[in-house]
This record gives C-alpha cells, structure tokens and sequence, in this order.
C-alpha cells in the first residue's frame, strides 16, 4: 500500500492559474515598460529583443535546470545593457510587465472552492512553480497554503526534484506523504518521481496540448478539471497512517547511477533500479551496453533515464562496431555515415525518455594498437620509468600523431552534422575522453573540437577514472585538462582507479576526489560509473567519500 497522503502540492500556471494568451505580447503594456525605461526604441523592438533574449536564457536554463532570480535573469540575459542597479532593483515590476503582455491570467472561483475543501478535508496545501505567486496574492488564497515555492527565488527548475523535496520539507512531511498535481508531465511527473512524491496527478483537458516535449512517464491520475480531484483525495485519516512498501532513501543524490552496475545475470531490471534508489540516486543513466530487450525491462514509467550513453540502445555490440570501423571517425564514407546514424538513435532516445544528456564516443584510429597494449603489459610488470618503458611510450604517440590528423577531420566533420541535428533537442553533448589511447579525443584535439564547437550546450564529459589511467601511464597530465577544459565540462563519470584498473568504487584508489570537486561547474551532470562486482555496502560507502569531496550533493 502506499504512504497515507497527507500534503497536496500543486503547479501554478496552467493548474491553478488559468492562462489566454495573446497571439503576441501585448504593445501596450509593454509601452509602459518602455517609457519606465526612458529608453528610445520602440515597444515592437522591445519586444522582439526580449523575445530573442528569453529564448537564449530559456535554452540554458531547459538545459541545465538552473533558475535565476528575476534580478539575475534581468540583469544578465534580458536587459544586460541598461544600468545595472536600476535593472536588478526593478526586475520583479519589468517581470510582471513582461508576463501580463503575454495574455490574461486568474484564478477561477471553481480553483478557489475546491482548494477551500481539500483544506478542510485535512489536506496541508503548497506550491511548486515557474509562475510568480502573486496571483495567489490577486486571488486572496495565500493564507490557504504553507508553503509557496517559486522556482525564480528557490535556484532550480522542474523537473529537477530539489524544488519537490524543498516544498515537502517546508510542509513537515515526506515527499511520499505528498501527492503532486501539475498539468506537464515532463516537468512534473519527472520532477515527482525523482523527488519520490507519493501519487502524481495531471489536469489534462480534452482537445488541448499543454505539452512541449516528450515525456515517457505516465502519471498515477489524469483529470480533465481541477474539481475531479476530489474523487480521489477523501478526508485525511490522520491517526491510521497506511504502510508503504518502498524503502525511502537516507539521502537522494543529484546523480545518476549507470546501468554498468547492473549484474545482469545474477539481478534483474528492478532489482537494479530498485537497488539504485535504495542508494539513493535520483535518476539513471544508460550506457552502451544496453540492448533494446534490457531496455523494455526498464520500468521507464517509475524510472527517470537523465542520460544516455553512446551507442544506446546496443542494436549492434559497441566493440562490433569498433572492429567494423563504423565510426564517426571513419576515413571510409559509408562506414562513417553509419556511425552518425547510429549516434543519431541514441540523441532521439535520450529526447524521447526527457532525458538531459548524451554521452559521446568521439571515435578511434582503427588499425595497428599493440603500441598500446604493450605499454600497459610494461606497467603491470613493475616496467614504468625505464628505458625500455619511456622508449616505448615514445613511440606509441609518434605513431598516433602520424596517424591521427585525417580521423580528426572526419570527427569534426560528423559532429558538424549532429550538434546541427541535436539544436532544438534541449540535451547537453558530452565528447568523453576515452581509456585507450588510439581512440580521440587527446589533449590538442579536445582543444580543436572545443574551440569548433562554442555552443553552451556542447562540451566535455569528464570521465576521471580514464583519464586517470593515462596520468598514470605518462601520456596525458590530468591537471592540464582540468585547467583548461574545466568550464567546458557538461558532465562527468565518476570512478576510481587502482594502478590502470579503472571503474572501481570512489575511496578505493588513487583518484583525489577532493581536489577534483573544485573544477566541476556546479551544473555538470554526475554519473557513477561502477563495475557490477562492487557491493551494495561498498557502493554506499562510496558516495559518502564523493559526498564529503564535495563532489556530488545530497537533495
């Protein structure tokens, strides 16, 4: 049985808060903005440029579910170019200009009396939303909630589950005693289920579209008006508390786990998702070992996928691919096609599953690797710092710089090709450094695709226990990287390393996650990367030690 509901939570806008929208925004309104400003252009040149402005903050803010406060977002993105402390001091006013130009908003008297009875059937009310709270204010029902949390003044967006667990604490209750009530199911069914929220339930009115992209998740209750809720939400029984049968977390990390934990012989697909929410990950992440018939096993309904890892779903094996030169690194157009068809597959997956990220195999030099293989024999028997060892690491990177350039080419090439189709896709790309040294991208070749692709959303997916291998090995420097890709970096892997043994649990190696944790941009996507023999109780140990890092966060 589940958690007794004891708390209901709604959205604003499009619950709540009924919309009309205008076709455009209002040059009336936003007129008085303009004079407000003392400004010269024209309220149809304000508009067009706000236009413009909010499309470049909303494509990072989608992206990175960071919000800012109205001060912040004016001040940087909307209106960067006007006096500063006069911006920051009005953006609240220049906000609502903005919002009431689009259209008419209220609350109905319909919203009003069915919040009035849930009240008094026992239920403690709150708000979370993209939408101001002032209309709350208009309609003269604040006093009807406990807590009201805006995402512009909490820091983060739907559907990262921060903004649920913050209003369910600010209720005293957990987020299994909540239920949620939205009408997007990419922001608030995904947000809800990460969060753990009890029952989640969408207004979906017949004949309308409220939803912008795809979302795989289905809620407990689809209503088509407000007032149907309460069929399903009768007086809270406060004194007979209904058991539940999931554990709840300790903690919920702002991480992904990868599904190279999963022991797929010994465990199935719940058990490991459910074994991963006992560990308390918020979400998953596909990686490239994943075949579409593992990928059906996955409860995709209850089980947020946050990132998908190339080539995913496994169609044909990735090493299958690497031994055919189906790359999208390939000197042989047809073969090199296939490898951009096949990362094309992946990005449509990840969108499809309202995922965040897609991670990148940036491609390899086919051919001759021995090179490769022979200086890592050299390591494990004891070899590094000889003659023999340093002669041989000579002349393995004298070998891929000679080999390499026409590989690059193709890359930039294909990347070309999917950064144009992955634009309006809301996802983050992520080029991976790789554990073999044949494969791209080294150091100077980052730089070059780095430097081709400038777009905010494109970038390095950190992988610390592959590039710690190569430290070790002699042929990159760690810290090189960190100091110059680091405010590039979109995501990151992270593992242990003993001696060039990689993916083990953090705080078994050599990797020092403390000094790594003051490169990662706040917003970077974390992922545990970790091989199936490790643990649960080892596994949990592990994210103490990324945790107390400052490497990953607790909600």
């Amino acid at each position: 049985m589940q958690q007794q509901i004891r708390t209901i939570l709604f959205d604003l806008g499009g619950t709540l808060v009924q919309k009309m929208n205008h076709g455009s925004r209002d040059p009336v309104i936003i007129a008085e903005m303009v004079d407000f400003l003392k400004t010269s252009i024209s309220p149809a040149e304000m508009i067009n440029l706000l236009t413009r402005r909010e499309k470049e903050y909303k494509d990072w803010t989608y992206r990175s579910l960071d919000e800012l406060s109205y001060e912040d977002r004016w001040g940087q993105f909307l209106l960067p170019d006007y006096p500063q402390d006069f911006i920051r001091q009005n953006a609240a006013r220049l906000q609502a200009w903005w919002s009431d130009a689009r259209g008419k908003r209220w609350i109905s008297l319909q919203t009003i009396q069915t919040l009035q009875e849930l009240k008094h059937r026992g239920y403690t009310l709150g708000t979370v939303s993209h939408t101001s709270t002032r209309y709350l204010d208009d309609a003269g029902i604040r006093d009807l909630f406990k807590t009201t949390l805006q995402v512009a003044d909490f820091g983060k967006r739907k559907p990262h589950p921060a903004p649920f667990i913050a209003a369910a604490r600010g209720c005293n209750v957990s987020p299994a005693e909540c239920a949620y009530i939205g009408d997007r199911p990419s922001r608030d069914v995904i947000g809800s289920r990460e969060a753990g929220i009890g029952q989640v339930v969408i207004i979906a009115p017949p004949g309308e579209t409220r939803e912008e992209v795809p979302c795989p998740m289905q809620a407990d209750i689809i209503i088509r008006s407000l007032p149907e809720v309460l069929d399903y939400f009768p007086k809270v029984l406060w004194d007979a508390p209904a058991p539940h049968t999931e554990v709840a977390p300790a903690k919920l990390y702002d991480a992904a786990l990868s599904t190279m934990w999963w022991d797929k012989e010994a465990s199935s697909a719940a058990d490991f998702c459910t074994a991963g929410r006992r560990l308390g990950f918020a979400r998953f992440e596909l990686n490239h070992q994943v075949t579409p018939v593992e990928l059906e096993a996955i409860d995709l309904n209850r089980y947020h996928i946050g990132s998908v890892h190339d080539p995913c779903p496994a169609v044909i094996p990735n090493k299958q691919l690497e031994r055919e030169d189906k790359q999208i690194t390939s000197l042989d157009e047809v073969r090199r096609v296939v490898g951009v068809d096949t990362l094309k597959r992946t990005i449509e997956l990840a969108h499809q599953l309202g995922s965040r990220l897609v991670v990148i195999h940036p491609g390899r030099i086919p051919g001759d690797h021995s090179l490769d293989n022979r200086l890592r024999d050299l390591y494990r028997s004891g070899l590094k710092g000889t003659s023999e060892y340093d002669n041989l690491r000579q002349a393995l990177t004298d070998d891929r710089k000679e080999r390499s350039r026409p590989h690059l080419d193709a890359l930039l090439r294909s990347l070309d090709e999917i950064v144009q189709f992955s634009q309006d896709s809301g996802l983050f790309l992520g080029l991976e450094n790789r554990f073999h040294y044949y494969e791209l991208p080294i150091f100077d070749e980052m730089q070059t695709l780095l430097d081709a692709f400038p777009q905010p959303w494109v970038g390095w997916q950190l992988d610390v226990g592959h590039i710690q291998v190569h430290d070790t090995l002699g042929l990159m420097n760690f810290q090189q990287w960190l100091d110059a890709f680091s405010s590039r970096i979109v995501g990151v892997h992270l593992h242990d390393v003993a001696g060039i043994v990689d993916h083990q649990v953090p705080g078994s190696g050599e990797v020092d996650f403390s000094h790594l944790a003051q490169f990662l941009p706040h917003h970077a996507y974390r992922t545990l990367e970790i091989n199936s023999a490790v643990t649960f109780e080892e596994f949990s140990h592990g994210l103490l030690v990324l945790e107390k890092a400052g490497c990953i966060t607790s909600i």
